[in-house]
This record gives structure tokens, C-alpha cells and sequence, in this order.
């Protein structure tokens, strides 16, 4: 895990339902993540955490984590996995923008529960409203996938960030919900904690903004792809709206996938 000090501390807790396979919609913050997910992981079910510190992305379940451009444009060259972002105090895999990151989940079990650090960089739009000027909508995603290259068959989060304090953002709700007109950082672990506000390869406004936003996220579910079946984890940009890896970037980090039988 990181060394790195909160400045402030909020969680994200997703429960699916009983009767869905599908994880609940409303995102609410609570003040601390349960370390219990409320099962047993036993025999050769799912029960691995990357941190990425010793450079490894994959593990000895055999889940694999691979990264691909999204766009065209912008973020064109996806990074290679060697070389991911390194800094000697945090190595996350990023700082990515119009990619994709998948995880194979070699036994999804019959409930898994998936946890991560999201690090949102540079000067993200939110949901592009700012002193009567339009911006672009910048939403992240997360999904499941039943194959490697398969459509999405469940979505754990779509939503918008903000790291301009004039800027509003969806999280903790879903982008349109009805709920998502929350202040930039809203329900953030911590904010600046990452160094990016005075680093040169990143870019922070001036006026009323933050360099980097640090999210807990947390969600539990029924497997969509079937008990005992593989799940694809996705995290991505749709639309692949971001301008470019110096404006607007993002990593995930301490990614742990427990599953039950």
C-alpha cells in the first residue's frame, strides 16, 4: 500500500441487490471502507491485490492486466505496461486518457468484491458548466465484460470529475442520475496529495483548481457472467473525450478482486 497522507476521507460502497445481477446505482460515501466483504475466500477462488509497486501486473490467480488506446486522436499510443507511470514512492498504472485497462478475473465466483484507487489528474471538466461557458463532459467508467472483447454486461460506475473548484461533477452519483450536481472533490480520500499541482507534465488552471483528486472505490455484486464464470474488468474514458494526457489523465492503484464460491 502507499505511504502517501489523506487529506480527507471519504469512501464509495456499492451493494448489488439480492434479486440483480447488476450492482445498485446510488453511489454514497460512507466515512470508511469495510475491510469484510461478507464472504469466505477459499479453495481457488479470486483473492488478489496488485499494488503495482514491484512492477508486477498480474497475478498468481493468473488474472492479467492489459492496457489499449481508445481513440484515434488524442492518447493514440497506448503506454506499454513497462512503462507505466514509476515514481519511487507510487507506481500506479497510468497516467493514461483515452485508454482502456482491463483485468481478467480468471474465477468471478458467485459475489465479488472489488476494490481500488482511482487518481484523477490534470484539469477535468465535470460536467462541463462553468460561469455560463460550456466545456466538455468528462466521464469515467467502469464495467464488466463476460469475454475479453465483449460488450459491457454490467456497469459499477459512470460518472464525471472535477477538479476545477467553479466545475461541478456527478460523483458519488451516476452521470444523470438527477443527483449529480456535486461540488468538485466531492466524496475524494484526498486531494493534492499526489504532488501533480506543481509538476510540469501536468496541467493545473490557476484560477480555483486542484492537480490531482484521490477516489476510494469500493463495489460488491452477484457475478454477471454466471458463477464460477470469468469477469473482464474494464475502467475507461467513452467517447474518448479527453484532450490529452498533459490536461486530463488518470490511474487506478492497490486494486484488490475478492470473489466467492
Amino acid at each position: 500500500m502507499k505511504s502517501l497522507i489523506p487529506l480527507s476521507l471519504a469512501v464509495l460502497a456499492i451493494a448489488a441487490c439480492s434479486d440483480s445481477n447488476s450492482p445498485t446505482s446510488a453511489l454514497t460515501p460512507s466515512d470508511a471502507k469495510s475491510t469484510d466483504p461478507g464472504f469466505t475466500v477459499s479453495g481457488n477462488l479470486t483473492n488478489q491485490l496488485y499494488t503495482f509497486d514491484d512492477g508486477t501486473f498480474s497475478g498468481a490467480d493468473g488474472g492479467t492486466f492489459t492496457v489499449e488506446s481508445t481513440a484515434g486522436g488524442f492518447g493514440a499510443s497506448a503506454p506499454s505496461l513497462g512503462s507505466i507511470f514509476n515514481n519511487a514512492s507510487n507506481k500506479f498504472i497510468g497516467r493514461l486518457d483515452n485508454h482502456r485497462v482491463n483485468l481478467i478475473v480468471p474465477n468471478g465466483g458467485s459475489t465479488y468484491d472489488i476494490s481500488y484507487d482511482l487518481y484523477i489528474i490534470g484539469s477535468w471538466d465535470g460536467n462541463g458548466k462553468q460561469s455560463g461557458k460550456e466545456f466538455g463532459v468528462d466521464i469515467w467508467q467502469n464495467d464488466i465484460a463476460c469475454s475479453p472483447t465483449g460488450p459491457a454486461v454490467a456497469t459499477l460506475v459512470r460518472t464525471t470529475f472535477s477538479n476545477q473548484k467553479t466545475v461541478q461533477q456527478s460523483y458519488p452519483h451516476n452521470y444523470g442520475d438527477g443527483g449529480g450536481t456535486n461540488k468538485a472533490g466531492a466524496g475524494s480520500f484526498a486531494i493534492d496529495a499526489l504532488g501533480y499541482v506543481n509538476d510540469p507534465t501536468s496541467h493545473t488552471p490557476e484560477f480555483q483548481s486542484v492537480g490531482d483528486t484521490w477516489y476510494k472505490m469500493h463495489f460488491t455484486g452477484l457475478n454477471p457472467c454466471g458463477a464460477g464464470n470469468p469477469i473482464y474488468l474494464q475502467w475507461s474514458v467513452p467517447g474518448a473525450t479527453l484532450q490529452s494526457n498533459y490536461d486530463e489523465s488518470w490511474g487506478v492503484d492497490n486494486v484488490q478482486i475478492l470473489t466467492d464460491g
